[in-house]
């Protein structure tokens, strides 16, 4: 395009010392004008899936999809790193390696959904339904996700560290092989969760439900399970030599405060 303009532009009458102003000229606006048209085509794109709900491989990056309804989307692949997703329907959804890193989540429905191998590095999801849903090996790095309903979601061999989970709802949710190192947990509920093989070293379970959960061959080093309910759980090999205990009831009831001291305030 600019070297049509400069064509066209060089037949013009030009005054001493003009003659390479206009060729400067016309590229740039030839830039401008190519830069003005992306995202018109973000635009077209953008309204295209909210009439479709198919948007594989495609761009939002950054895009407000905020409140839509978006049942049974294919958003396979697509990218939506920081996209405004806040309160968005999207049950039934898949969504497998789609990149939503910082994306914002919070209060969004995501319920019997495929995240499997998706990117959710520092996404907020406060308040998210992911009821039902399988989020196998996914990169949930340094996330928010308090007071979620995730019951019957499937984490197996994700990547949850360092992440905020305080007051989420994971009853009956499989963790097999995950990481929740150093996340915390506190007062959320894990009745009957799945979390054989996980690495909780340095997690916090304060007050959290972990009534006749799996916690097989885990790996438990300074995890915090103050005030937590461990009753009926299945602790099978798992060593607690370096775990917290401060009033804990522990899987066949008694109650566990050998670590209070190091516990309190």
């Amino acid at each position: 395009m600019a070297h049509g303009i400069t064509k066209h532009l060089d037949s013009w009458p030009q005054k001493p010392g003009l003659a390479r102003v206009w060729p400067q000229r016309a590229i740039a606006l030839a830039a401008l004008l190519g830069l003005a048209a992306a995202p018109v085509a973000a635009s077209d794109q953008l309204r295209q899936f909210l009439i479709t709900h198919n948007c594989v491989g495609c761009d939002l990056s950054d895009r407000v999809l905020a409140g839509a309804n978006l049942e049974d989307a294919d958003l396979t692949g697509a990218n939506l790193a920081r996209a405004n997703l806040r309160q968005t329907r999207l049950p039934r959804a898949q969504m497998t390696q789609t990149d939503l890193r910082q994306a914002n989540l919070s209060q969004a429905v995501i319920s019997q959904s495929d995240l499997s191998e998706s990117d959710l590095a520092g996404a907020n999801l406060r308040e998210v339904t992911l009821t039902g849903s399988r989020l196998v090996r996914v990169n949930a790095v340094n996330i928010n996700m308090e007071n979620a309903e995730a019951r019957d979601s499937n984490w197996a061999n994700s990547n949850l560290s360092d992440s905020r989970l305080d007051g989420a709802v994971f009853n009956q949710a499989g963790f097999l092989s995950a990481n929740l190192s150093r996340t915390t947990l506190t007062d959320g509920k894990f009745y009957r969760a799945n979390l054989i093989g996980a690495q909780l070293d340095g997690a916090d379970f304060t007050g959290a439900d972990l009534r006749e959960t799996l916690i097989r061959d885990a790996s438990v080093n300074g995890t915090n399970f103050t005030n937590a309910d461990l009753l009926g759980a299945n602790l099978a090999r798992t060593d607690f030599s370096n775990a917290l205990f401060c009033n804990t009831r522990m899987a066949n009831g008694d109650i566990n405060n050998d670590h209070c001291a190091a516990v309190s305030p």
